[in-house]
């Protein structure tokens, strides 16, 4: 069995075992002192003891001599290099990276319980060479402890985790593991990946490589894959009935798993309380409607929630939580011509007015001035086919927009423009001209990556070929990045152009927006296209009544918050007071006030609340936040699908520098300190000194009595 050692310069030290040799040859004559009256008498004889060149006692010599060599072995750490005489001992120091699921599914059972169980196990089973990092995933990963051979820190970390209420995404675990591992020194790496390993969370293109030779393994927890029930989403439809809003909720139940259908009860809460109760019957495997009575919505930031009456394995996602204002629709002014044409807004005003959600609350005023008092609060102004006057008219208008407002220009034969309001166009505008002889053109360019046309996109969303305008206005647009042509007649002129001007944004049709410049109100995008137009007009987005765990909001942007869904409220939680967050499960997060983005991470399912510290008779904002649906389908991975994707392509890893030296010292060293011999072999050193001792002192008493006995 082939024996190496770890530092064989200590070797050099084997030299010493001539020590006790010499000890042994050159021994100490013990001088005895005899009086005598005078010498004059003696004759001086030489005398030699060859006695005292030789040695007499050879055990102890080799118990001496052995001693040394047993020491010096030790201190040149001996190791057996076969992999029979110590399993493992030669596959060198490890460096282990545990990645533990902590999505919402592991409170299934004892998922997690089991989950960090195998991953302590792991640790406990770690050489003394390895190194281990914890990292923790779901939708987003964290690294808990990393790079460290410190197994209190380890079990520390796995004992502080919980279970979060984001959904499981593999890819930003997978790709932390792989940065350690690409990083370390160590020629060992393992990834041991331990949760349910939902197939939901599974992409496929996460993009992830690990080092060549990075051994993979899977932990899945022994555990049934239950019936699960979850509330999968709420359409809240808003209706206006005497001034107030009408909102009707219809929630999606879905089921996954189990045999015959079953019946569950639904319960719609508001503010905390029951609000109604209805029954819907459940397929074995499906999803069934469920449609509540209206009720009024009275306050703003008014809290909901749908939820099963019966909770499942998989709670989290048996509830939806909303949250509601009154007064969401925006704001509409029509400036309509009070002439022989003053019904040209008729088609403009029918097409706001049918909504399903009651988005758009628009009042027409027909000719006259326009002063600031009759803008006040208004989200859009349609100048539609009328004589913009200027003075304190103009002044106001451009006061609107450059503060924020939308201002959607419709040039048909009655429009008139102030030449002090001529920088807020795209650009210059001409008299109407006939569309190819009168015979009529049709929109040869739509720009669709614009918000306006995004939704046209896709086949069968809208075409607008079929409308033709048979007249228009020239317009020559301005150059620069604040003007943009959205869409283009066949010849190349201008249909519809954008500019931004201070905090809002034109649009100018070159058209009209009824059937006597062309048919497009006839057509059948004609009520998606002028909703969004006021939309995009307005600046605002969808207001959301919900938020997904997992999502961060910057509550110190206004405009990030109303991009992100948060609408009116983005206002709320713009200011610059100093505000707290309250989480649903009781924490109170500090919000900061002044420059610079203030994120609010959004880890929690239910309702956060943000208000100014301590008591306020002010109605606290609420963000509601839920569990994304996709974690409710608890099927699992292929295994070996998983593991395939993620590892690199058989070949020899490259040796960067020293790296491959290094790395051989390293398994030498792992071996050597698995098999530890040199604590035996100072052990063995231990007891031969020991046996020494006593022997050396019992030849010691044993020659001092003889010398005694003679002297006598």
């Amino acid at each position: 069995m082939p024996i190496q050692f770890l530092v064989p310069a200590f070797l050099v030290g084997l030299a010493a075992v001539a020590i006790p040799i010499l000890v042994h040859l050159a021994r100490k004559q013990r001088a005895k002192v005899v009086p005598f009256p005078s010498l004059m008498f003696l004759e001086k004889v030489p005398y030699q003891a060859e006695s005292r060149r030789q040695i007499h006692h050879w055990f102890l010599l080799l118990l001496r001599a052995l001693a040394v060599i047993v020491i010096v072995a030790a201190f040149a750490r001996p190791f057996f290099r076969s992999e029979e005489a110590v399993a493992g001992a030669t596959s060198g120091p490890r460096e282990i990276v545990l990645l533990v699921d902590r999505s919402y599914s592991m409170g299934v059972g004892d998922r997690l319980p089991d989950a960090l169980d195998a991953a302590r196990e792991a640790v406990r089973g770690m050489g003394p060479l390895d190194r281990a990092s914890v990292v923790f995933f779901a939708r987003s990963a964290v690294v808990a402890v990393r790079s460290t051979s410190d197994r209190t820190r380890l079990l520390g970390a796995l004992d502080s985790v919980t279970v979060t209420s984001e959904a499981t995404s593999y890819g930003p675990g997978l790709k932390l593991a792989q940065t350690i591992l690409d990083e370390t020194d160590l020629p060992g790496r393992e990834l041991v990946v331990i949760g349910d390993l939902q197939r939901a969370g599974w992409t496929g293109e996460e993009g992830v490589s690990l080092p060549p030779g990075t051994v993979v393994r899977t932990v899945v927890p022994d555990s049934e894959v239950p019936v699960n029930r979850a509330v999968a989403s709420v359409s809240l439809t808003r209706q206006r009935f005497s001034g107030r809003d009408r909102v009707t909720p219809t929630a999606r139940i879905t089921r996954i798993g189990g045999g015959a259908e079953e019946r569950a009860e639904v319960i719609l809460e508001l503010e905390g309380r029951e609000l109604q109760r209805v029954t819907v019957t459940l397929p074995a495997t499906g999803a069934a409607s469920v449609t509540f009575q209206p009720f009024t919505l009275a306050e703003r930031h008014t809290r909901g929630a749908v939820r099963l009456a019966e909770t499942d394995a998989l709670a989290p996602d048996d509830v939806h939580h909303f949250v509601l204002s009154p007064g969401q629709a925006t704001s509409v002014l029509v400036l309509d011509d009070a002439g022989s044409r003053g019904a040209s807004s008729f088609f403009l005003t029918q097409a706001l007015a049918i909504s399903e959600e009651n988005t758009f609350d628009v009042s027409v005023q027909a000719g006259g001035a326009v002063g600031a008092s009759d803008l006040a609060g208004r989200a859009v102004v349609v100048v539609n086919d009328r004589p913009v006057p200027g003075g304190a008219s103009a002044a106001a208008l451009r006061s609107f927009v450059e503060g924020g407002g939308g201002l959607l220009a419709i040039m048909g034969e009655r429009f008139t423009w102030p030449d002090e309001l001529a920088d807020l166009l795209p650009g210059a505008f001409t008299g109407p001209v006939d569309r190819a002889g009168g015979r009529g053109e049709r929109l040869g360019h739509v720009d669709h990556d614009h918000p306006v046309f995004e939704i046209f996109r896709g086949p069968r969303t809208g075409d607008f070929s079929g409308a033709r305008f048979y007249r228009a206005r020239e317009m020559q647009i301005t150059e620069g990045e604040a003007a943009r042509v959205l869409a283009r007649y066949d010849d190349g002129s201008v249909a519809l152009a954008e500019r931004l001007a201070g905090e809002g944004r034109v649009l100018v049709w070159t058209s009209t927006l009824d059937v006597f410049w062309n048919d497009l109100a006839r057509q059948s995008v004609f009520l998606p296209f002028v909703h969004q137009l006021i939309r995009h007009a307005s600046g605002r987005t969808e207001t959301l009544a919900a938020f997904t765990a997992g999502q961060v909001i910057d509550v110190t942007d206004a405009r990030a918050m109303a991009t992100a869904g948060l609408g009116d409220a983005a206002r709320a939680l713009a200011g610059d007071e100093e505000r707290v967050a309250l989480t649903p499960s009781g924490r109170t997060l500090p919000l900061p006030v002044g420059e610079g983005p203030h994120f609010l991470s959004l880890e929690e399912q239910g309702v956060y609340e943000i208000r100014p510290p301590g008591a306020s008779e002010v109605r606290p904002l609420a963000v509601a936040v839920n569990v994304e649906l996709a974690e409710a389908d608890l099927t699992p991975l292929d295994v070996a699908e998983v593991t395939a994707s993620i590892s690199a392509a058989p070949g020899t890893e490259s040796a960067r520098g020293g790296a491959g030296a290094r790395a051989a010292q390293l398994r030498r060293e792992d071996q050597e300190r698995r098999q530890s011999l040199w604590r035996m072999l100072l052990a063995v050193a231990f007891v031969l000194l020991a046996v020494e001792t006593v022997i050396s002192n019992r030849i010691s008493r044993t020659t001092g009595r003889r010398g005694i006995h003679a002297s006598a």
